[in-house]
């Protein structure tokens, strides 16, 4: 090999790797800053949904309406589905996408459909007892997914980093752990 091709395929090489490390630089530093702007808009828009509460209490007093055994099985079926709409895809560094993502591929009315998807953990919840609060809290982090995602290029990468649905059942979890009964 000739020492000028040498040498351009070393820095091709080198390229390649200061241009992945880059990426994923990059993309690391985008998610910390739409899961900061994320959490700030949810708690704003908590706050406007229900005036006065900024998160929800614990050992709220409000009961669940239905057994320990089909609140663990609902909890699942909700596990489940924000692992399909969360992380069904596993993809190296960042964990996974799911088909949130993949239907934000479709301007709007990808976003639309995985809304809809999605309010199915906002249904269960009210069926599970959440207090108002909590509710309120679980369609402001949707109603964030839906307006992230629908921003092109910038909203597919932020539904691949959001993880709305596992957010919404990490608080159901939550307030079902405190919730007396």
């Amino acid at each position: 090999m000739q020492p000028e091709v040498e040498t351009l395929v070393w820095l091709v090489a080198i390229g390649v790797v200061v241009a992945l490390v880059a990426y994923w630089l990059l993309r690391l530093v985008a998610a910390r800053i739409t899961h900061r702007v994320a959490l700030i808009a949810e708690r704003q828009i908590g706050a406007a949904l229900a005036p006065g509460v900024s998160r929800v209490p614990r050992g709220s007093s409000r009961r669940p309406v239905v057994s320990g055994d089909v609140r663990a099985r609902r909890l699942a079926e909700l596990d489940k589905l924000a692992w399909l709409m969360d992380r069904v895809i596993p993809v190296p560094i960042i964990g996974g996408v799911g088909l949130d993502a993949v239907l934000g591929l479709f301007p709007v009315a990808g976003d639309v459909a995985s809304l809809i998807i999605s309010s199915v953990l906002i249904v269960r919840a009210a069926q599970l007892g959440a207090p108002p609060q909590l509710i309120s809290r679980l369609i402001a982090i949707q109603i964030i997914d839906l307006l992230l995602g629908v921003v092109p290029v910038i909203g597919d990468l932020a539904d691949a980093g959001y993880h709305a649905n596992e957010r919404s059942v990490a608080l159901l979890r939550e307030w079902m752990r405190d919730a007396p009964g």
